[in-house]
């Protein structure tokens, strides 16, 4: 069997790893450029948080619970998934990092008074899940995180450590993964884009690349992240499948000296985005110095954005020196990062067979797309080899209408929270009047009357895609 896949991001690379590893004739061609511009994996911190994501209302529905529960269980499969990389890859591929893929644990999550109150109920949802689940976890004094010296006004008064949640450097990952497959001597890698799909039939017959090459196999897989929609689109393929939008994503990497990390530090998710977090890259013990990947902001695109906008990285390195470490801003500004988090119309991913007899989709997990890589590439690897993933995975069907998990209340009432959220974290300092309370109103009144144009009477708009609704990009 010849799987040839469309991409070379972190699912392609991962189900291609589980591919071989699970079927010893099959053969594997992935097409993508080496330079992976607009990867989601190389911009994050690749925090492996579960329950520091958790926000109010988030485990209400049973396709909520189930989507955590996967996530949990990524989690839990990381330590072992990232062990088989390191044994198939083997010494050579840690030359040029100097280190191998390690998987490290212990995640601090302040509760500061940065934002405004949704950060309050956020943390408690947290310290909910924790008890519900039974996930170890214990109360920190503040003062004594390791590396975490804020001003004075943005210091946390609550701070819970999930010993279990973890991290890993994302690009010795992948750098791990390229140097595994190439080993196996059973997976090809066309330094290409594909340009579109070549169909008939009802069936998938090639991928034409940029270079105008057609690479033939026996089935196919789009992996392309967030350019999904526009190969599609290219191909003249009317397939069912909701748009993907690139969720536009900044991180910084600074170097500290004096002052690096050992634990990941953050906040809760607060105004759409996943807060301030900082997690460590790297660290050299002898000088006291470390690599620290700080991030992210989040903006919902209906086209590429290829370079930072100066208020990204203002904001970041602002969030990072008042709320984390004051003397940040000492530190070398090494490195800024672009990625591109492939984000569906209804926000959730789309994993799967497609109407196409031998086309399959991985795409749409938006900023999970690293943290879930070992439960969607051991479901995904099963159903490209005609096998059955596990039940509950039909939720992410390619081809499945948008999911309506919000009723209307319930999204009118988490954007204007949101939004609130993040004026007050990005400085808003309101008189001492009625001004929040009329803000909020205009924020309500805007989203309803979204709602209403929209035709969304019965069901809620997800807030981080109003926008694309606002402006004719996504319609219901």
């Amino acid at each position: 069997m010849h799987i040839v896949i469309a991409g070379n991001g972190i699912l392609a690379q991962s189900i291609a790893f589980e591919l071989i590893h699970r079927h010893p004739a099959a053969r594997v061609t992935i097409v993508g450029k080496s330079d992976r511009i607009g990867s989601a994996t190389l911009a994050a911190a690749a925090m492996l948080n579960s329950f520091a994501e958790i926000e109010k209302g988030a485990l209400e529905t049973e396709f909520d619970r189930y989507r955590f529960e996967l996530s949990q269980k990524a989690a839990r499969a990381w330590p072992g998934f990232a062990q088989r990389i390191i044994d198939a890859a083997g010494s050579s591929s840690f030359s040029a990092t100097g280190t191998s893929p390690q998987f490290d644990s212990g995640t601090f999550v302040l509760n500061n008074a940065a934002a405004d109150d949704l950060d309050d109920e956020n943390f408690e949802a947290i310290l909910a899940a924790l008890r519900d689940y039974n996930e170890p976890h214990a109360f920190v004094n503040p003062g004594d995180v390791p590396n975490y010296q804020p001003e004075q006004r943005y210091r946390a008064l609550r701070c819970v450590y999930i010993e279990r949640e973890g991290w890993m450097n994302p690009g010795q990952v992948v750098s791990s993964l390229d140097e595994a497959l190439r080993g196996s001597g059973r997976v090809v890698f066309e330094n290409d884009n594909v340009f579109r799909l070549v169909h008939g039939n009802g069936r998938v017959t090639g991928f034409e690349s940029a270079s105008g090459k057609t690479i033939v196999g026996d089935v196919y897989l789009l992996a392309t992240g967030a350019t999904l929609s526009d190969l599609l689109a290219a191909s003249g393929l009317a397939l069912p499948i909701q748009r993907v939008f690139y969720g536009m994503g900044v991180s910084i990497k600074i170097r500290s000296v004096g002052h690096p990390h050992t634990h990941c530090v953050r906040t809760p998710n607060r105004g759409l985005a996943c807060g301030v977090y900082t997690a460590p890259h790297s660290h050299d013990t002898a000088s006291r110095s470390g690599d620290i990947l700080i991030g992210a902001t989040n903006l919902i695109s209906p086209e590429p954005l290829h370079a930072a906008r100066v208020a990204n990285v203002e904001s970041l390195l602002k969030a990072a020196i008042q709320q984390i470490n004051t003397h940040f801003y000492r530190a070398e500004l090494t490195q800024v990062n672009v990625g591109w988090r492939p984000t569906s119309l209804d926000t959730q991913p789309l994993l799967g067979k497609t109407s196409i007899d031998n086309l399959f989709v991985a795409s749409g997990t938006k900023r999970d797309g690293f943290h879930m890589a070992p439960v969607i590439a051991s479901n995904m690897s099963s159903m490209l080899l005609g096998e059955q993933p596990e039940s509950g995975f039909s939720w992410f069907d390619p081809e499945r209408k948008p999911l309506r998990l919000l009723t209307r209340q319930a999204a009118v009432e988490k954007a204007v929270r949101h939004q609130m959220s993040a004026a007050y974290q990005h400085g808003f300092t309101p008189p001492t009047s009625r001004m929040p309370d009329l803000i909020r109103q205009k924020i309500r009144d805007d989203v309803e009357r979204l709602h209403d144009d929209v035709g969304a009477h019965d069901w809620g708009i997800p807030p981080e895609m109003l926008d694309m609704y606002r402006y004719g990009h996504a319609r219901a």
